[in-house]
């Protein structure tokens, strides 16, 4: 008779092997709270069995609406131990946005912090699945809330009884809120060991590495370090709220290694400054989320010469390419890198054919890590997926880009941000460049705007820095004297910030509809 053999890998797995292996050593940190991996396993445990005590079976949706915090990381990986899928929500949704996307995620309990329990008493009565009996509170007592602690604590720490397959759905991660159609991303634990086999060896993680989560746990750029440190047994740092300064000061305290931000962050770095603290031990930086500018870049490298940039780009749907700091010292200045983890990288056309080395035309990728697509949308779903000749398909990025002959990917944008002027494609980012060259810029967005004569023209929303001397019609001239005369800026406005979605990425979305009746 052949042995029948447990897949043990899984992320759920690995907290339990972690406990044995590493029993007193930190597993999690915040705000001076720890845990080691022994009291997480345990913690975990007693979630978990605590569920499945409450009429919780696998495949239940169970929703948090917390920031960072030891609680809402035990509690999202004790779902995810009891085979439940756990579906964290962005504290900044507004209340309708939070409705609308509970719902759709077939939530059966909600679990929130005394930070975020207002927004939920607001729209309580808009929620389909979930009464107050299932409405979870840590941290304080509040009228209509059920307290989290009586529920969880009553547990046991045994290991729960649920057997787990790859194939099973782990994470229900929702991109946005902010319109009608909202977009669950269904992931199998499978698709979520991208990130620690993917991610470790390329990064340089092992068992001695922390990470500084200085993004909140429900945006999957934070996994990037955070699950392969995790799945090495390394430490985890979680950050409840983002300053330079509290960066810095976990970095020297905690003997931070590895940390993942966004360019907005990066830039607060820089203007902190931080030398007051001992950053010795740092030394992976991972950006993502948008294009690092070049100039920032050059700073951060001034500020960590020891340490090595990283750029990432990808989607929370399921493919990555990372950017090595020796790929920018090998003359591929702008790239994002190369394909990650067993992933296969396209650039098609409008028609869906694949264009000659060079030419620019919409991303689409193949990787271990992709979804198992829009959770209640298979309409969405479909739209996504573009079938290679070979029968194989591929995930639809929506960003524009091209691949040099040395197989580097250089994305030019989201597709819906080519601006259309006069008939001629104008890219955003290379415009974008440009300005992020001068001296007074601090962040810049590019966007098109309706015109009466062109369809369409770009201007320019700037965010100066704190010493900017130059006005905006000065900045606007020198850009246009650096630009070709199709790209030219028809407008250039200083902001004091931008709109943004989950950890600073600008929504220029919102900055087309703030000034699309600039030009009429």
């Amino acid at each position: 008779m052949r042995p029948v053999y447990e897949y043990n890998h899984l992320c759920s797995d690995i907290i339990e092997h972690n406990a044995k292996c590493y029993a007193a050593v930190d597993a999690v940190v915040c705000e001076g709270e720890r845990l080691s991996w022994a009291q997480l396993n345990d913690e975990t445990n007693r979630i978990a069995n605590a569920l499945h005590a409450n009429d919780m079976k696998k495949g239940d949706k169970i929703c948090m609406f917390m920031p960072n915090s030891i609680h809402g990381f035990t509690l999202f990986w004790g779902v995810i131990k009891a085979g439940c899928v756990i579906v964290p929500l962005n504290v900044l949704l507004d209340g309708p946005s939070l409705a609308r996307l509970i719902n759709n995620s077939d939530g059966k309990m909600l679990f929130a912090a005394p930070s975020t329990r207002q927004l939920v008493d607001d729209v309580r009565d808009q929620l389909e699945n979930i009464g107050a009996e299932q409405l979870y509170l840590f941290d304080e007592d509040a009228d209509g809330w059920q307290r989290a602690e009586t529920l969880l604590n009553v547990g046991d720490i045994s290991k729960p009884d649920v057997q787990i397959s790859a194939d099973d759905s782990m994470t229900i991660i929702y991109t946005s809120g902010t319109t009608g159609t909202p977009k669950g991303i269904e992931h199998s634990h499978f698709g979520r060991l991208n990130y620690p086999y993917g991610f470790a060896a390329g990064l340089g993680i092992n068992r001695y590495s922390v990470s500084i989560c200085a993004t909140p746990i429900y945006a999957s750029g934070t996994w990037i370090t955070m699950l392969p440190v995790m799945y090495n047994g390394g430490k985890i740092v979680l950050m409840p709220k983002f300053t330079a300064e509290d960066f810095f000061k976990a970095v020297d305290q905690e003997g931070g290694t590895h940390s993942f931000m966004v360019p907005a962050q990066y830039i607060s770095l820089l203007d902190h400054g931080g030398h007051e603290y001992n950053i010795d031990t740092l030394s992976v930086l991972v950006s993502a989320g948008q294009t690092l500018p070049d100039p920032t870049r050059k700073a951060l490298n001034a500020r960590f010469p020891n340490v090595g940039l990283y750029e990432v780009y990808g989607m929370t749907e399921g493919f990555f390419t990372i950017a090595n700091p020796q790929d920018f010292a090998r003359d591929k200045p702008g790239t994002v890198g190369k394909s990650g983890f067993l992933e296969d990288i396209r650039i098609i056309d409008d028609g869906g054919a694949e264009v000659q080395t060079g030419e620019v035309g919409e991303i689409v990728a193949y990787g271990s890590g992709m979804m198992k697509g829009y959770y209640n949308n298979d309409r969405l779903t479909a739209e996504t997926i573009w079938k290679a000749p070979s029968g194989r398909t591929y995930l639809r990025s929506g960003d524009l880009g091209r691949m040099d002959e040395d197989g580097f990917l250089y994305v030019s944008g989201r597709k819906k941000d080519m601006i259309k002027s006069g008939g001629i494609n104008i890219y955003a980012v290379d415009i974008e460049d440009v300005l992020m060259a001068h001296a007074d810029v601090q962040e810049v967005a590019v966007i098109g705007v309706p015109h009466p004569r062109w369809s369409e023209t770009p201007i320019a929303l700037v965010v100066p820095t704190a010493a900017a001397k130059a006005r905006e019609e000065e900045i606007c001239e020198w850009a246009n004297g650096q630009l070709a005369k199709y790209q030219r800026l028809s407008k250039l406005i200083f902001c004091e910030d931008f709109p943004r979605a989950t950890y600073g990425k600008v929504q220029k979305e919102k900055l087309r509809q703030q000034y699309a009746d600039l030009m009429s």
